[in-house]
Order: structure tokens, then sequence, then C-alpha cells
């Protein structure tokens, strides 16, 4: 690789580079390695394994909700107030393989408003929830959702303003998520229900953090990068974000996906070093 093709003021440029790293997230990672498929790489730029854009995770985040008596005014605090991790650690009584964290919420009006909507309540209904507002208390999750190789990312016919095919993304769970959600709302609402909460309702439909589509492994016949995040078939690309995800855990993965750039940041600065690069 010698560079990187891209758009500015109205033309297209060139920029020479002697390492390129990528760096799109799950979606526009595979999205640009895909558009950039040549005769070598026919499937898509240094995707000889075939699973460049497949593997795609989220993790779930479904939520418990109700009212209290007493004013709570959690917008007050940070949106997720605080936390546990238990069945992230504990397997006792689970029917599922992986784990979630859950966190008090404290979403602000217009986000609280949404979530109101979602669920069909409009017009007074919609504005008599809204009075509830500073009494409403929320438990959500951020559950490890099993990567599946049916889920993914591929390339439609349609073009976005500089002609380059837009993303299909492809996602469903399987029976494995059904049960960690399943176990979650139901452990969320007996918390809810010890605190006092009445009218407690249950949000199913929300995801959060999109992972996976270029896998780290061991095998390049098995996954997209190595351990360095070095691509397999092309030494000097890199990818840096959370796409190389082999699985996704059952917590946040902000600061994961920062060890793994200073660590991948590292790396190249050793091996260029030494010559290698």
């Amino acid at each position: 690789m010698t560079g990187v093709r891209y758009r500015r003021e109205g033309r297209w440029r060139f920029q020479r580079a002697r390492n390129v790293v990528v760096a799109g997230y799950a979606i526009e990672t595979p999205r640009l390695r895909l558009n950039s498929a040549t005769s070598r790489f026919p499937q898509g730029l240094a995707n000889s394994s075939g699973l460049l854009g497949r593997n795609l995770m989220v993790q779930s985040n479904q939520a418990v909700w109700g009212v209290l008596e007493r004013e709570v005014r959690a917008y007050k605090g940070p949106p997720s107030l605080a936390l546990t991790e238990h069945w992230n650690y504990c397997d006792e009584g689970k029917d599922f393989f992986g784990g979630y964290c859950y966190m008090s919420q404290g979403p602000l009006p217009i986000v609280w408003a949404g979530a109101q909507a979602k669920r069909g309540l409009w017009g007074r209904k919609l504005l008599d929830q809204m009075e509830h507002y500073n009494h409403q208390v929320g438990l959500k999750i951020v559950g490890e959702c099993l990567p599946q190789e049916r889920n993914g990312v591929t390339l439609t016919e349609i073009k976005d303003q500089y002609g380059l095919p837009v993303p299909r993304i492809t996602y469903s769970y399987c029976d494995n998520d059904r049960r960690l959600i399943r176990h979650a709302l139901d452990f969320m609402r007996r918390a809810l229900e010890a605190a006092g909460a009445r009218e407690i309702w249950e949000e199913t439909d929300d995801t959060c953090h999109l992972n996976g589509t270029a896998r780290m492994g061991e095998d390049r016949r098995t996954s997209v990068v190595n351990a360095d995040c070095r691509c397999w078939d092309i030494p000097n690309l890199w990818v840096c974000d959370g796409s190389v995800f082999p699985t996704v855990g059952g917590v946040n993965p902000s600061l994961t996906i920062q060890a793994i750039a200073c660590r991948t940041a590292d790396r190249i600065k050793a091996l260029a070093a030494r010559g290698e690069l």
C-alpha cells in the first residue's frame, strides 16, 4: 500500500504514506475496504479470509423503568449514575454464555420523551407521562452479544454523493442473546420492585456500541488482523477501532479501544525503529 485516495474541495486527491491506519469503526472501516477492492483482492482490500464485514456485534441495551413516590431528579447526575458488573463475573443461575453490567439511568428530558414515544405514547398521554419525569427511575444493561458470521456489513447498489456504494447492515439476535436479555430484564425488574417502584415497564428494543467486522486473531484464515491490529495481507495497513474486537464483553468498549490504539501506535513505532516497516 502506497497511500490513501480521498476527496476534498470537489476533487480527488492522493496522500502517500508508509503506513495507513484505518479507524472508521465497525461500519465505515469494512465499507471503506470493501469499496477498495482490487484485482488482487476482489472481495475487498486485504480480505483473503473473507471475514471483512462479518461478525458484526452490538451490545444489548435494554432497560426497565418505573416511578417512585419520592422525587429522584436523576438528571442531576451523569446519564449512567452507578453500575454493577455482578453478572459479568457470576455464572450461578445463568442459562446463557457471557455477561452484562447494568446501571442506573438519568436521561435528559428530550431522551426521556423519545423513550416514551417509542412505547407508543403521544399527545396528552405523553404529556401526562412527562409529568412524572422527576420521579422516574430506571436500570439499563450493556450486554454481551455473541459474534455470528451472518451478521455484518455488505455493499448495496445505492451510491452516496461521491459515487461510492453505501453499506447494508444485517443483524439479528441469536438464542443466547435473547436469554441474556430476558435474564437482565427480569433481574432489573426485581431490583426496581425492591426499591418500591410502581408502573414498571420494559424497554426491549435498544442497542449500543457496534463492534466486530475486522476481527483480530492468531490465524489469518479466521481473522482479518493479527494481535497488533496489522492486516495479514498488507503489512503496512492497520485497523485501529472497535471493528477488531473478536467479542464485545458486557461493559462499555471505549477504554479498550483507547488501549488498543495506544498499543498499535507503540507497535508501529517499535517495528519502524527496527527497520521492519
